[in-house]
């Protein structure tokens, strides 16, 4: 993975765009005067310093089981989860937050909400559920399951839900209070984000994308390498590759569905931009990726300032994660079924040692328009690590958070 150097990278004209983008959005916010001359639509006011953007995947607190789902942690570690995460929340106080894993909704969302105020925080949200099973009121098959997506925006930011889109799962849909769910379904939450104090509006878009196997493109590779120098024979290994190849174009087609719908929706004109964030279960390395950027969407880690790594998904320093590596997919031992029992073994020590690696599954994207010179800079860090606060994780992935500082002294 390359690290971003400022003083050298060749992708200036995005740290421009960025940093336009959100100083027209929302760095010229003003307070509210009484119109003297309405030819003069000119916005005053002092611009706020610093503006924020997190995604976080929140970690439901479920696990298959048969048919159905169960609790797979008790109400108290799940609560001390929550208070957790309100806490780290209400210190880096985000303007935006994107959202994956809340459940259930839409009560999970409003705890955020009511979170927040007692630390003198006002936020809104708007959400949507992927993962409801089959329910009806008070009646569901799955009690307790309504899993899914959230935006939030602090005040006085707007947030108004244009859309939840499905992305993949063919028949069936969730809501809040109904729905029909006969395999996996993935949505994308849509809002709108409007700074009333200029008028201008972005599209916000959380989204958590088929997880399947993970790690694709790496074992592909490690695959290739084994059976170019004779270790193995590319025989045994078909049906894993295709198994492989059809967790990415799963993702591949979310994606093209995803991209349509912001496009056509940014072509309106009405929008300085898009921000996309989410778990997206591919790395930097994956076909996936290069399908975004291909479609004009920019990793914000390439055009920003990080001090380290950005590992949103790292076992070996969180507790929580490393616990899910016992977990392995049913597509992965489905492919290997016919192999000896003794290979079986082998290739699954090998995937669990892959995924035991940190690496970058959660992102935030961005669509935008303009080149001028920026006045500040943008950086990016990891959120939610252990700290001298609290040594305990409170989720499984940590958030990526993205910060635009006006005054390029505080860089």
């Amino acid at each position: 993975m390359n690290t971003y150097h400022p003083q050298t990278s060749p992708r200036l004209c995005d740290h421009v765009a960025i940093t336009l983008l959100l100083t027209l959005l929302f760095l010229t916010a003003c307070a509210r005067t009484v119109p003297q001359d309405t030819s003069m639509d000119v916005p005053k006011g002092q611009p706020m310093q610093r503006f924020t953007v997190l995604t976080y995947n929140t970690l439901h607190g479920l696990e298959p089981s048969g048919l159905t789902v169960k609790a797979s942690e008790s109400k108290d570690v799940r609560q001390a989860r929550l208070d957790l995460q309100f806490e780290q929340l209400s210190k880096v106080r985000p303007e935006v937050i994107l959202l994956q894993e809340v459940n259930p909704l839409p009560e999970t969302a409003d705890a955020y909400v009511e979170a927040m105020k007692r630390f003198g925080l006002q936020y809104s949200q708007v959400h949507q559920a992927d993962a409801c099973g089959v329910r009806l009121g008070p009646l569901a098959v799955v009690s307790g399951l309504n899993n899914g997506l959230a935006v939030l925006a602090k005040a006085p930011l707007r947030v108004r839900k244009l859309k939840g889109l499905k992305l993949s799962g063919g028949f069936g849909g969730c809501r809040d209070f109904t729905g029909l769910q006969t395999g996996e379904l993935r949505y994308a939450l849509i809002a709108e984000i409007e700074n009333p104090d200029t008028g201008k509006k972005l599209l916000a878009v959380s989204l958590h994308l088929h997880s399947g196997i993970e790690r694709t493109a790496f074992f592909v590779r490690k695959i290739n390498e084994a059976v170019e120098e004779g270790r193995v024979r590319r025989e045994d290994f078909e049906d894993i590759v295709a198994a492989m190849e059809k967790v990415q174009e799963r993702r591949r087609g979310e994606i093209r569905v995803l991209v349509g719908e912001i496009q056509k929706r940014y072509a309106q004109g009405r929008y300085l931009g898009v921000i996309v964030g989410g778990d997206f279960n591919f790395e930097p390395d994956d076909p996936e990726y290069r399908e975004l950027e291909q479609a004009g969407l920019k990793d914000t880690y390439t055009i920003a300032h990080s001090e380290s790594e950005v590992y949103s998904l790292d076992p070996e320093h969180n507790a929580i994660a490393r616990e899910g590596l016992r977990q392995v997919p049913s597509s992965l031992r489905a492919a290997i079924k016919r192999l000896p029992e003794s290979q079986q073994e082998k290739i699954l020590s090998g995937y669990q040692r892959g995924i035991s690696e940190a690496r970058r599954v959660d992102f935030l994207f961005l669509m935008r328009k303009g080149n001028e010179t920026p006045q500040g800079c943008f950086r990016q860090e990891l959120f939610g690590r252990p700290s001298t606060v609290s040594m305990e994780s409170a989720s499984d992935h940590y958030g990526v958070l993205d910060t635009y500082i006006a005054d390029p002294g505080q860089c």
